[in-house]
């Protein structure tokens, strides 16, 4: 502070001294300009009465001692005399400036360039009594040979105003931080000290109360906070910007097996070197958040990871999934024994119910009855066909292609092929947006599109509307179709792209669907790293939405069939209050 206060001080002395001098530089010439405006007016003058009875002259103006330019100018502008020019060589002067005040008032003046001397002139014109014009000149230069006289005076003066500036800056400088260090900051209002300094010294003493208060209020509240994280179920944790664990609570500490005193300081890496963890860490640098499922010791335990941007760190949410993975498997298992089981006799059903139902055997009253059967089967078989597709799906899609496909053309024959379902529920059906290309599967990608239209038709109102829409995102392409269908409540909106899972079993019943349709659209969306976004709302219809990255490779494939799963967005209940209502392909 003494350092810029000391420059402070000296920077205006100089700026002073700098402003004074180019004051008097710009009004010095001004004012040289009009004294000797007024010493050539003073000279005319006395030019004037000494001039004899007859009238001014040549010979009498040659023999006058000057330092100014004498011209002698008759009334009609011609040249009889000048010096130091010669007269007869000169042009008519009736034009100038000074000339033509005098003629009209008596004098007059004016600051120019001067034609026959090639410099600024300063020219002063007076009217005789004979009507002709006596004019005096001196060149502007003079002015400027005064000021460059007093330049020298001016540095001076300049220089030791900047001598005096350090001595004072010094002093001041000196005797104000020696007061402001001598302040006690514990106890600001005991110094004595200048009088100007006490607001200061009070606004301290008070900051430093507050600051007690304050530290005290975030001890209380860390203290709570602690409590509250050391009592959640689920494993919290907080990284720093090396990957540092500055956080940890007992029950992360005991998914992960470790002691949290131990924990503290350490990199996640160290704690546990497993390939979930390193997979996390590097999809959460990448995109900024990241999920996955790590099994330990006979339990699933889901890591969400969340990057703090401004204070670069991280977040770890670890929840217990045991008992969802092992479900999600034990259904895996069964769509595919049952598949491969029940497809050949439901084949044959549906065949006998078709034979019967076309007449090829004795009509009677049983032929309701076999057309039912005919139609349970055809329902069993799609469902069947259904449980296949997942299962080809789990195996991460052998087979399948992976290449340059136009969305909007998918988008165009799904709605097609499904006209005739929206025409018997009185459903219109909308394409729109940008004709857009992604990479992936057409199979998947047809399915995907035809079971969310499908759905959207199935779950309607009579008169209903579906829209599909296909536009550029900030990092992909979304698909979003949307209706004004029935909708579905929130608590239910979490579960329906479980398989088999039916918000409504009876209403399914009567629409005709599997419990498989949504499911299938997860698959094809983690195949093609896509995210899924649901938005709905009972009676106002639903939205869901579909991101597909435009760079993202398919997802990978392993023995295993451990493909990462795709995030599911959707808005909670508790804290989106205007989201439309999702409804799961039934």
């Amino acid at each position: 502070m003494k350092k810029r206060i000391f420059i402070g001080l000296i920077m205006i002395s100089l700026l002073t001294g700098l402003l004074f001098t180019l004051v008097v530089g710009a009004v010095l010439p001004i004012s040289a300009q009009r004294r000797v405006i007024d010493s050539l007016q003073q000279e005319a003058a006395l030019i004037r009465t000494r001039m004899p009875a007859e009238g001014a002259s040549a010979d009498f103006l040659n023999r006058l001692i000057t330092d100014s330019r004498i011209t002698w100018i008759a009334a009609d502008g011609h040249v009889h005399y000048d010096h130091p020019a010669d007269a007869q060589t000169m042009e008519n002067h009736a034009n100038r400036p000074e000339v033509i005040q005098a003629l009209a008032s008596g004098r007059g003046s004016a600051v120019r360039h001067s034609q026959t001397l090639g410099q600024d002139m300063m020219y002063y014109a007076l009217r005789l009594e004979d009507g002709s014009v006596l004019r005096l000149a001196a060149p502007v230069q003079v002015t400027r040979l005064l000021f460059s006289d007093l330049l020298p005076w001016l540095g001076v003066c300049l220089a030791l105003c900047l001598v005096a500036a350090l001595l004072i800056a010094r002093l001041l400088t000196t005797d104000l931080t020696r007061a402001i260090a001598d302040i006690n900051l514990d106890a600001p209002e005991e110094v004595d000290t200048f009088e100007e300094l006490s607001p200061l010294l009070t606004r301290i003493s008070q900051q430093n109360q507050r600051g007690h208060e304050q530290l005290n209020a975030l001890a209380q509240k860390q203290q709570e906070m602690d409590t509250l994280i050391d009592g959640m179920s689920e494993g919290f944790m907080v990284l720093d910007a090396r990957r540092r664990v500055i956080t940890i609570n007992r029950s992360a500490a005991a998914m992960l097996a470790v002691d949290p005193g131990e924990a503290l300081g350490k990199t996640l890496p160290e704690i546990s070197r497993r390939p979930e963890i390193l997979q996390l860490l590097q999809e959460m640098d990448r995109a900024g958040e990241a999920a996955v499922t790590m099994p330990w010791d006979l339990k699933s335990y889901a890591i969400n990871a969340s990057a703090i941007q401004d204070a670069q760190g991280a977040v770890l949410l670890l929840r217990d999934v045991t008992e969802r993975v092992e479900g999600e498997n034990m259904r895996k298992r069964f769509t595919a024994n049952v598949s491969h089981e029940l497809r050949t006799p439901l084949t044959t059903i549906c065949g006998y119910s078709e034979m019967l139902q076309s007449g090829m055997v004795k009509p009677g009253d049983e032929q309701e009855f076999f057309a039912r059967i005919a139609s349970e089967s055809k329902r069993m078989l799609a469902l069947v066909e259904d449980i296949l597709r997942l299962s080809r799906l789990d195996e991460g899609h052998p087979g399948g292609q992976y290449k340059r496909v136009s969305l909007w053309e998918i988008a165009q024959d799904a709605l097609a092929s499904l006209t005739p379902a929206a025409d018997k529920k009185e459903v219109s059906l909308h394409l729109r947006g940008d004709k857009l290309s992604i990479m992936g599967d057409p199979t998947l990608l047809s399915e995907l599109v035809s079971n969310l239209v499908d759905n959207a038709i199935k779950y309607n109102r009579i008169g209903g509307r579906v829209d599909v829409s296909i536009l550029p995102a900030k990092d992909g392409v979304n698909l979003v179709v949307q209706d004004n269908g029935i909708g579905i409540e929130r608590s239910q909106q979490d579960k329906i792209f479980e398989r088999f899972y039916r918000t409504d079993k009876s209403r399914n019943k009567d629409t005709g669907g599997t419990g498989l349709g949504l499911s299938i659209v997860k698959h094809s969306a983690e195949y093609h790293r896509a995210t899924l976004r649901v938005d709905s709302e009972v009676g106002l219809g639903t939205t869901i939405t579909v991101t597909f990255p435009t760079t993202q490779p398919p997802a990978p494939v392993d023995d295993k069939r451990a493909k990462k799963k795709s995030r599911i967005d959707k808005k909670p209940a508790d804290t989106d209050k205007k989201g439309k209502k999702d409804r799961a392909d039934q």
